[in-house]
């Protein structure tokens, strides 16, 4: 292989989707509930991470074959096969959720350049509501600009992340032993971090993801590929997070209310590049899940609706926008406290992600869609016990609400 032939021209052409979706799922709250996990219980949540993204995978290739197989959307294909009322039901659902959550990435992205520039989380947060719309709506092909702002902001996360993993000093045996399955003291907390870093929405939007790329049957190797490439660095990102709080702050008996604690504490010990180098980090993951939640909530309203079903069409981006609006009034009038709406997103994961799971079962074993690319018997063994996982957690989450 030539080397010469790698640049970032090259890089952008063989990724794209996977890290979109990575993206859309890591967000604040991700590394806040793994900045706790770290420095409440050390290294033995990594398990939960790997069976996160082990499960993520499966779910985001399946639906990498569907959007690669298929020329209609998602919910195209389910009203086609099961009816209109379920496809609508599917929309709502996804966009909701995305929607609730966007809070939170308002928050993320005020918080990290607050803290990193002063002048107040309302200022940012509608300062980058006004960049976000200007991206969107300037854009003639905002698949390819969203790409490539995507991929831009994972490799920063990477840097920023990793970067403050150099100075702190890690049990070896002890993360060894954290990858062996174990129930924790507070199980919360293993439950928030397989919601967060496990997304049937997020895999969901593979299927449009891939067919912005305009990826097709030839390409389905690629896409294949292009997931397991997204979700791993999704997973790597995670576990980084709970390495360094366990490495840093439980010694230290330090207790992580948020990922701003956790920058704000890493200071002593790696000085104030390691403050910077998280922040810069929080804001990737922000931004980068601030952008890609709304487009998804915008595609599957639009979809459901019949209005469109591209990131390009007029009517996702009318409604990816008024997500992003709604977002930022509430983190600026609600004193970023917005329980109400993530009591409401919450509502909607408990109905949204078995049902979208169970579709997504259906249609990839439906020979008259998929062909000879229906799942294989593994393939709906591994799917089966991912759904059952998915059905535990939203009943975890309904039993909270409760």
């Amino acid at each position: 292989m030539d080397i010469r032939k790698f640049s970032f021209k090259r890089i952008f052409e063989i990724l794209g989707p996977g890290l979109i979706t990575a993206a859309m799922v890591l967000g604040p709250g991700t590394l806040t509930v793994c900045s706790k996990a770290g420095a409440t219980m050390q290294y033995s949540t990594l398990w939960v991470i790997v069976v996160s993204v082990f499960f993520m995978i499966y779910f985001t290739r399946m639906a990498a074959r569907v959007g690669c197989i298929s020329s209609k959307s998602l919910l195209s294909i389910v009203e086609q096969n099961y009816g209109r009322t379920l496809s609508i039901l599917m929309g709502l659902s996804v966009c909701f959720s995305c929607a609730g959550f966007q809070t939170g990435n308002t928050i993320g992205v005020g918080l990290s350049m607050d803290t990193l520039f002063g002048g107040g989380i309302a200022i940012w947060a509608v300062l980058f509501l006004i960049v976000t719309l200007l991206f969107i709506w300037t854009s003639s092909n905002f698949y390819n600009l969203l790409e490539k702002v995507m991929v831009f902001l994972v490799i920063l996360m990477i840097v920023a992340f990793a970067g403050n993993l150099f100075r702190a000093r890690i049990d070896g045996v002890e993360l060894l032993k954290g990858f062996i399955p174990s129930v924790p003291s507070d199980v919360s907390i293993l439950i928030a971090i397989a919601s967060t870093s496990f997304s049937v929405a997020a895999a969901a939007g593979q299927v449009y993801m891939v067919q912005g790329k305009n990826w097709h049957l030839s390409d389905l190797k690629k896409g294949l590929r292009d997931a397991v490439i997204g979700i791993v660095t999704l997973g790597l990102l995670s576990a980084i997070i709970i390495v360094t709080s366990a490495a840093v702050l439980a010694p230290k008996g330090i207790q992580v209310n948020s990922a701003i604690d956790m920058a704000l504490q890493l200071e002593p010990l790696l000085g104030p590049l390691a403050k910077w180098l998280f922040l810069i980090g929080l804001f990737a993951a922000s931004f980068s899940s601030y952008v890609a939640n709304a487009v998804m909530s915008g595609i599957f309203l639009a979809d459901a609706l019949h209005l469109g079903q591209s990131v390009n069409d007029k009517w996702v981006k009318i409604f990816a926008s008024a997500v992003l609006a709604l977002s930022t009034l509430v983190a600026v009038f609600f004193d970023s406290n917005p329980i109400q709406l993530i009591i409401f997103a919450q509502a909607m994961t408990v109905l949204g992600a078995p049902l979208v799971a169970v579709v997504l079962c259906f249609l990839s074993n439906n020979k008259k869609i998929m062909g000879v690319h229906k799942n294989t018997l593994s393939e709906n063994i591994i799917l089966n016990i991912a759904t059952v996982w998915v059905i535990f957690l939203s009943s975890k989450q309904l039993l909270s609400l409760v």
